[in-house]
């Protein structure tokens, strides 16, 4: 294909990833860009105060300081081919603001936009005609296992085992048994399924939301997305595996808090906006539920150093690790260079979104 360009970020701009796409598309353009802080010298100084203030008084700083420190702008490295007769790609970076996103899209006018990430909710607006896809389901396999780990740590009080190591205190600690206990997944899609074929060998009873029910093997039993509130008074485990829409936005607050068994544990492997932060610390603060495992927060990494969380003893921060291997990365690349070959051949592209989880989506234009 003669007429197509490919827009990547200069991170992922290495030798290897260059000299795939020219084994895919010898005569591409290759078309760099790069995303810089709007405001360095006002994110640098932010950082600081992170470091040095508590939260109790940092806690009181305008959020309009967040909102100016994350502000992104666009530096073009090579310039757009804007032709009607180019077919342009994008490789849609993770964490791309929306102003950026929206300055790609116009710039570029994509055909087909690939998202790195797992969620296409930071996408732009785009046409209805234009091809959407992601590293969905990519991590499956990693996230339940990871997930599974965290239940059996929890179950078995290692984080407190190791709380004791680091204090030279010996002490026997009962634990629970995995086998018999209820674990409740929010999300029954790849990641969901995974983690209920993994629970339902360890014994568990597995519930689990899902907003088209239908007959799912590994699933004791299934709820439709309205029945949450039911499924959160049985279960033990909570797993939240849900993509972030205007649906599920903080869909874990304080009606979901209060309603959770006391020996409850939440684990988070999706979208930290899914929950409600104020009422989570609350929750944990307060004893509301037993512990919490999360591995990304509403304002994703890092974490600032003088966050509250830090100081929950009933809380397992995992930075987001669950989809993180060896090979992860080179994994999600490789999806989008498969899928770089389907594209340049006109065949089907493996991993199609649901854009409906896009904030919005244009009509078509004649």
């Amino acid at each position: 294909m003669n007429n197509l360009e490919v827009a990547i970020m200069k991170r992922y701009a290495n030798r290897r990833n260059l000299d795939k796409i020219v084994q895919v598309a010898p005569e591409a353009k290759i078309t760099l860009f790069d995303l810089r802080k709007r405001h360095l010298i006002l994110f640098l100084i932010r950082e600081v105060l992170r470091h040095i203030l508590p939260y109790t008084v940092y806690k009181f700083f305008p959020e309009k300081l967040d909102e100016l420190c994350e502000k992104q702008k666009l530096l073009w490295i090579h310039s757009p081919a804007n032709s009607a007769d180019i077919k342009t790609v994008l490789l849609f970076p993770p964490n791309v603001e929306h102003n950026v996103a929206e300055e790609l899209q116009s710039r570029l006018n994509p055909s087909w936009i690939h998202s790195i990430a797992t969620g296409i909710d930071r996408l732009p607006s785009i046409p209805k005609s234009t091809l959407v896809t992601s590293s969905r389901g990519l991590h499956s396999g990693r996230i339940a296992e990871f997930v599974m780990g965290l239940i059996f740590a929890l179950a078995k009080n290692l984080p407190e085992h190791i709380n004791l190591n680091r204090k030279r205190v010996w002490k026997a600690l009962p634990s629970k048994m995995i086998r018999g206990a209820k674990i409740g997944i929010v999300g029954l899609g790849r990641i969901g399924t995974e983690i209920a074929k993994i629970g339902k060998a360890c014994g568990m009873e597995v519930w689990a939301t899902k907003r088209k029910l239908s007959t799912v093997e590994f699933v004791d039993c299934l709820l439709p997305s309205e029945e949450l509130p039911y499924m959160l008074r049985e279960v033990d485990y909570v797993v939240l595996a849900i993509p972030l829409t205007k649906a599920t936005y903080h869909l874990i607050g304080k009606a979901e808090f209060d309603i959770m068994k006391s020996t409850a544990c939440l684990i988070n492997i999706c979208r930290g906006a899914v929950v409600d932060e104020d009422f989570l610390y609350d929750a944990l603060k307060n004893k509301r539920i037993k512990a919490a495992c999360i591995d990304v927060f509403k304002n994703e990494k890092p974490l600032p150093k003088n966050s509250r969380f830090y100081k929950l003893q009933n809380m397992l921060i995992t930075s987001w690790s669950a989809w993180k291997s060896a090979d992860s990365a080179e994994q999600q690349m490789d999806l989008f260079f498969n899928n770089l070959k389907r594209f340049v051949s006109d065949k089907p592209l493996l991993s199609l979104a649901d854009k409906s989880q896009i904030p919005h989506i244009k009509e078509n234009r004649i």
